[in-house]
């Protein structure tokens, strides 16, 4: 499968796995839907990160500062964070610096974006 359909085929994933969890959010809890969005939503700049797509989506962008509104707390940033990254993990290959650049690219002042496949989400710092 070559990346852009392995990254297009994650991201139906994560929209399937974002509608199932808006059946079932009484159960799953907001935490768990929260995941599924962030990475639904990630989905917009998979492509570019993974070098596949060589132009930054407006989408990407929107889905940045989407995120970024979801994690007013550490906690949540931490959590999220550790979404992201685990969509990035199993989309495969990451552009460090691509990865690195998307906020300031974008505008969107987000400070737990995951830039590497070992990147440690539980460093995120307090910012209260």
């Amino acid at each position: 499968m070559t990346p852009t359909r392995h990254l297009a085929a994650l991201a139906a994933a994560a929209a399937l796995l974002f509608m199932l969890g808006g059946l079932l959010v009484a159960e799953a809890g907001a935490a768990d839907n929260d995941c599924a969005v962030a990475q639904t939503a990630f989905g917009d700049c998979a492509g570019y990160v993974a070098g596949v797509e060589n132009k930054l989506s407006p989408r990407c962008c929107r889905a940045l500062a989407d995120i970024r509104d979801m994690a007013p707390t550490f906690v949540r940033q931490r959590a999220l964070c550790a979404c992201i990254h685990k969509e990035m993990v199993a989309a495969g290959k990451v552009v460090t610096r691509r990865a690195a650049a998307l906020p300031g690219r974008c505008g969107v002042r987000i400070s737990f974006l995951p830039t590497t496949h070992n990147f440690d989400c539980s460093r995120i710092p307090r910012a209260d």
